[in-house]
C-alpha cells in the first residue's frame, strides 16, 4: 500500500485553500495569515477561517500562536536546509528532505533540490524530471524513510 497523499484527504474546497496557502507562502517568502488569504479573488466567497480550521484538523497546515501559517505540507514558510526550485522558477523551503522530494508530485513539475545531509552536513543536490530522479550529487546519497501511514502527525517523523 502506498502513502495516502495529503490531497486525498481533502475536499475540493480544502484543496483550493491549501493550494492558495502554498502559493502565497512561496510568493511572500514567509508566513501568511487568514487576512492575506481573504484578499485573494479565488477565496473571497469562502469562509477562510472555517477552511483553515479544517486544514488544521486534518494536519495539513500549522498555524503559530500569533495566527501565522508557518507550514503547509510540504512547503515551509520558515527557512530549512531543504531548498526547492520548481521548473516554473519559483523556489521555497520544504519541511524535510522527503517533503522536498514529494514537491515534484505536489506541484506536478520538474524540481531541483539543494539540501544537506542531516548527519555530516555535506551538500546534496538532486533533480527530478518527469517524476523520476535524473541527477543526484553525491551519487551515494541515501534517504531514510518511515511508513507514514502509521502516523497521524507526519511532521513528527521528518
Amino acid at each position: 500500500m502506498g502513502i495516502q497523499s495529503i490531497a486525498s484527504r481533502l475536499t475540493a474546497v480544502e484543496q483550493l485553500v491549501r493550494d492558495s496557502v502554498m502559493a502565497q507562502i512561496i510568493a511572500k517568502g514567509g508566513p501568511v495569515t487568514a487576512f492575506d488569504l481573504k484578499q485573494l479573488d479565488t477565496l473571497h466567497s469562502l469562509d477562510v477561517e472555517e477552511q483553515l480550521a479544517a486544514l488544521i484538523k486534518k494536519r495539513t497546515i500549522v498555524v503559530n500562536p500569533e495566527g501565522f501559517i508557518t507550514f503547509s505540507y510540504p512547503v515551509s514558510a520558515l527557512p530549512t536546509n531543504h531548498r526547492v526550485t520548481l521548473a516554473d522558477g519559483r523556489s521555497f523551503y520544504a519541511m524535510c528532505a522527503v517533503d522536498a522530494l514529494g514537491t515534484a508530485f505536489t506541484f506536478n513539475q520538474n524540481i531541483m533540490v539543494d539540501s544537506q545531509c542531516s548527519q555530516c552536513r555535506q551538500p546534496v543536490h538532486l533533480e527530478i524530471a518527469a517524476q523520476e530522479l535524473v541527477d543526484l550529487q553525491p551519487a551515494a546519497t541515501q534517504v531514510l524513510h518511515v511508513d507514514l501511514n502509521r502516523y497521524d502527525n507526519w511532521s513528527g517523523n521528518c
